[in-house]
């Protein structure tokens, strides 16, 4: 087994240890229900990739899957291009940080990082070798004679990361690991926990329902519904480019404006709202729905002076008004059917809007996306 080659001041290059991990056609079914539905998706080495989506999307099923502590109904699962799925989870290799980090409450911080080399029969010697360098890893040096109750949360959730990487898995599925911890800390160790996963190049699988989360640390994101994959991509990639309206709702806040199609004009499609209002935004492939669905995000809505010469520009009235420290959100209403959601910067000295206002409300098209049904695609361009 390879040495980590850790020191006490690590390079910020990637150490490479990381294998790829393939999922092929995964379903899993408890009697008519059907937990996972033939997904297919391949992690890169090196890759950290999270699995994003609500309760009972799959996304735990597929980590469960991937550890070996779930048995798939049908599909294969590989890690380096080698079958694992029929192997017991101890023969898989896999590195695991559960939600509830599963510290061993009795024993040291060194012997809870010892524990899977003993497991595994490594000498005394090289165990404790590789535990001084682990815990170095983690910032942790001096905390080894320490028990998990006398830490905090943060020192806690680094003691985890340490055991779950200590014997240099290919791979690293993390199960919530942050969901216990307040917004601070979390936010601090979303930070750490990218440092170290990019130190050790280690191809790292997450699981959380948590959207922020996801966009600030992911490599790329794979968005779960109903046992299915909706999308997967950078976090760049699902903002911007939502592929299906679920994707466009749950990963990050956003305005849903329901329509009739009217034109179809080369890469934009202009929708009737049921407000009456005509609207403009960039045309996504047809999804099974009888309506089409507009979305904008709240910070592409533009309020006021900021609406020059746009195609989407609306007469408003402001009907609610929220401060939220660097920004203001505006309820605005543009019909008796529609509203919006902006968000604009909050900039000292700046004349507010208040709830009563009349305003000018609007959009680019680009910064827009409509998703057409199926129908109205083959309606229109007939």
């Amino acid at each position: 087994m390879p040495e980590l080659g850790f020191s006490s001041c690590p390079s910020t290059e990637p150490r490479g240890l990381g294998k790829s991990v393939q999922v092929r056609l995964a379903s899993k079914f408890y009697g008519d229900f059907a937990a996972l539905k033939d997904v297919t998706l391949t992690v890169n080495p090196g890759e950290f990739l999270t699995l994003l989506g609500p309760s009972g999307s799959g996304k735990t099923t597929m980590m469960m899957a991937i550890a070996g502590f779930t048995d798939l109904s049908s599909g294969t699962i590989l890690i380096d291009e080698t079958r694992i799925d029929h192997l017991p989870p101890n023969r898989r290799n896999i590195g695991v940080v559960f939600q509830h980090l599963a510290l061993f409450p009795h024993m040291s911080v060194a012997d809870n990082v010892a524990f899977p080399l003993r497991m595994r029969g490594v000498p005394e010697d090289e165990v404790r070798v590789r535990v001084r360098r682990v815990l170095e890893l983690v910032e942790l040096p001096a905390f080894g004679e320490r028990l998990p109750s006398q830490l905090s949360g943060g020192q806690q959730q680094r003691v985890a990361f340490a055991r779950a990487v200590v014997f240099d898995p290919p791979v690293l599925l993390l199960d919530e690991p942050l969901g216990a911890l307040d917004r601070k800390l979390r936010e601090s160790m979303q930070a750490e926990l990218k440092r170290l996963q990019r130190q050790l190049g280690i191809t790292t699988i997450m699981v959380t329902h948590d959207q922020e989360e996801a966009l600030t640390i992911s490599d790329r994101i794979a968005v779960m519904s109903n046992g299915q994959l909706e999308q997967i991509g950078s976090p760049e990639e699902l903002y911007q480019y939502p592929a299906t309206p679920f994707v466009a709702d749950f990963v990050g806040d956003t305005n849903r404006i329901m329509g009739t199609v009217r034109t179809i004009a080369g890469e934009f499609c202009t929708i009737l709202t049921t407000g009456a209002i005509e609207c403009t935004g960039q045309t996504r492939h047809g999804h099974d729905a009888s309506v089409a669905a507009l979305v904008v995000r709240p910070e592409h809505v533009l309020v006021g002076q900021e609406v020059a010469d746009v195609a989407n520009r609306f007469d408003g009235v402001i009907e609610n008004v929220t401060y939220a420290g660097d920004s203001i959100k505006y309820v605005i209403r543009i019909s008796r059917e529609d509203t919006l959601v902006a968000r604009t910067r909050n900039v000292r000295h700046q004349p507010r809007l208040r709830v009563g206002d009349a305003t000018i409300v609007g959009w680019r098209p680009d910064d827009a996306v409509v998703f057409v049904p199926m129908n109205s695609i083959s309606e229109c361009r007939n």
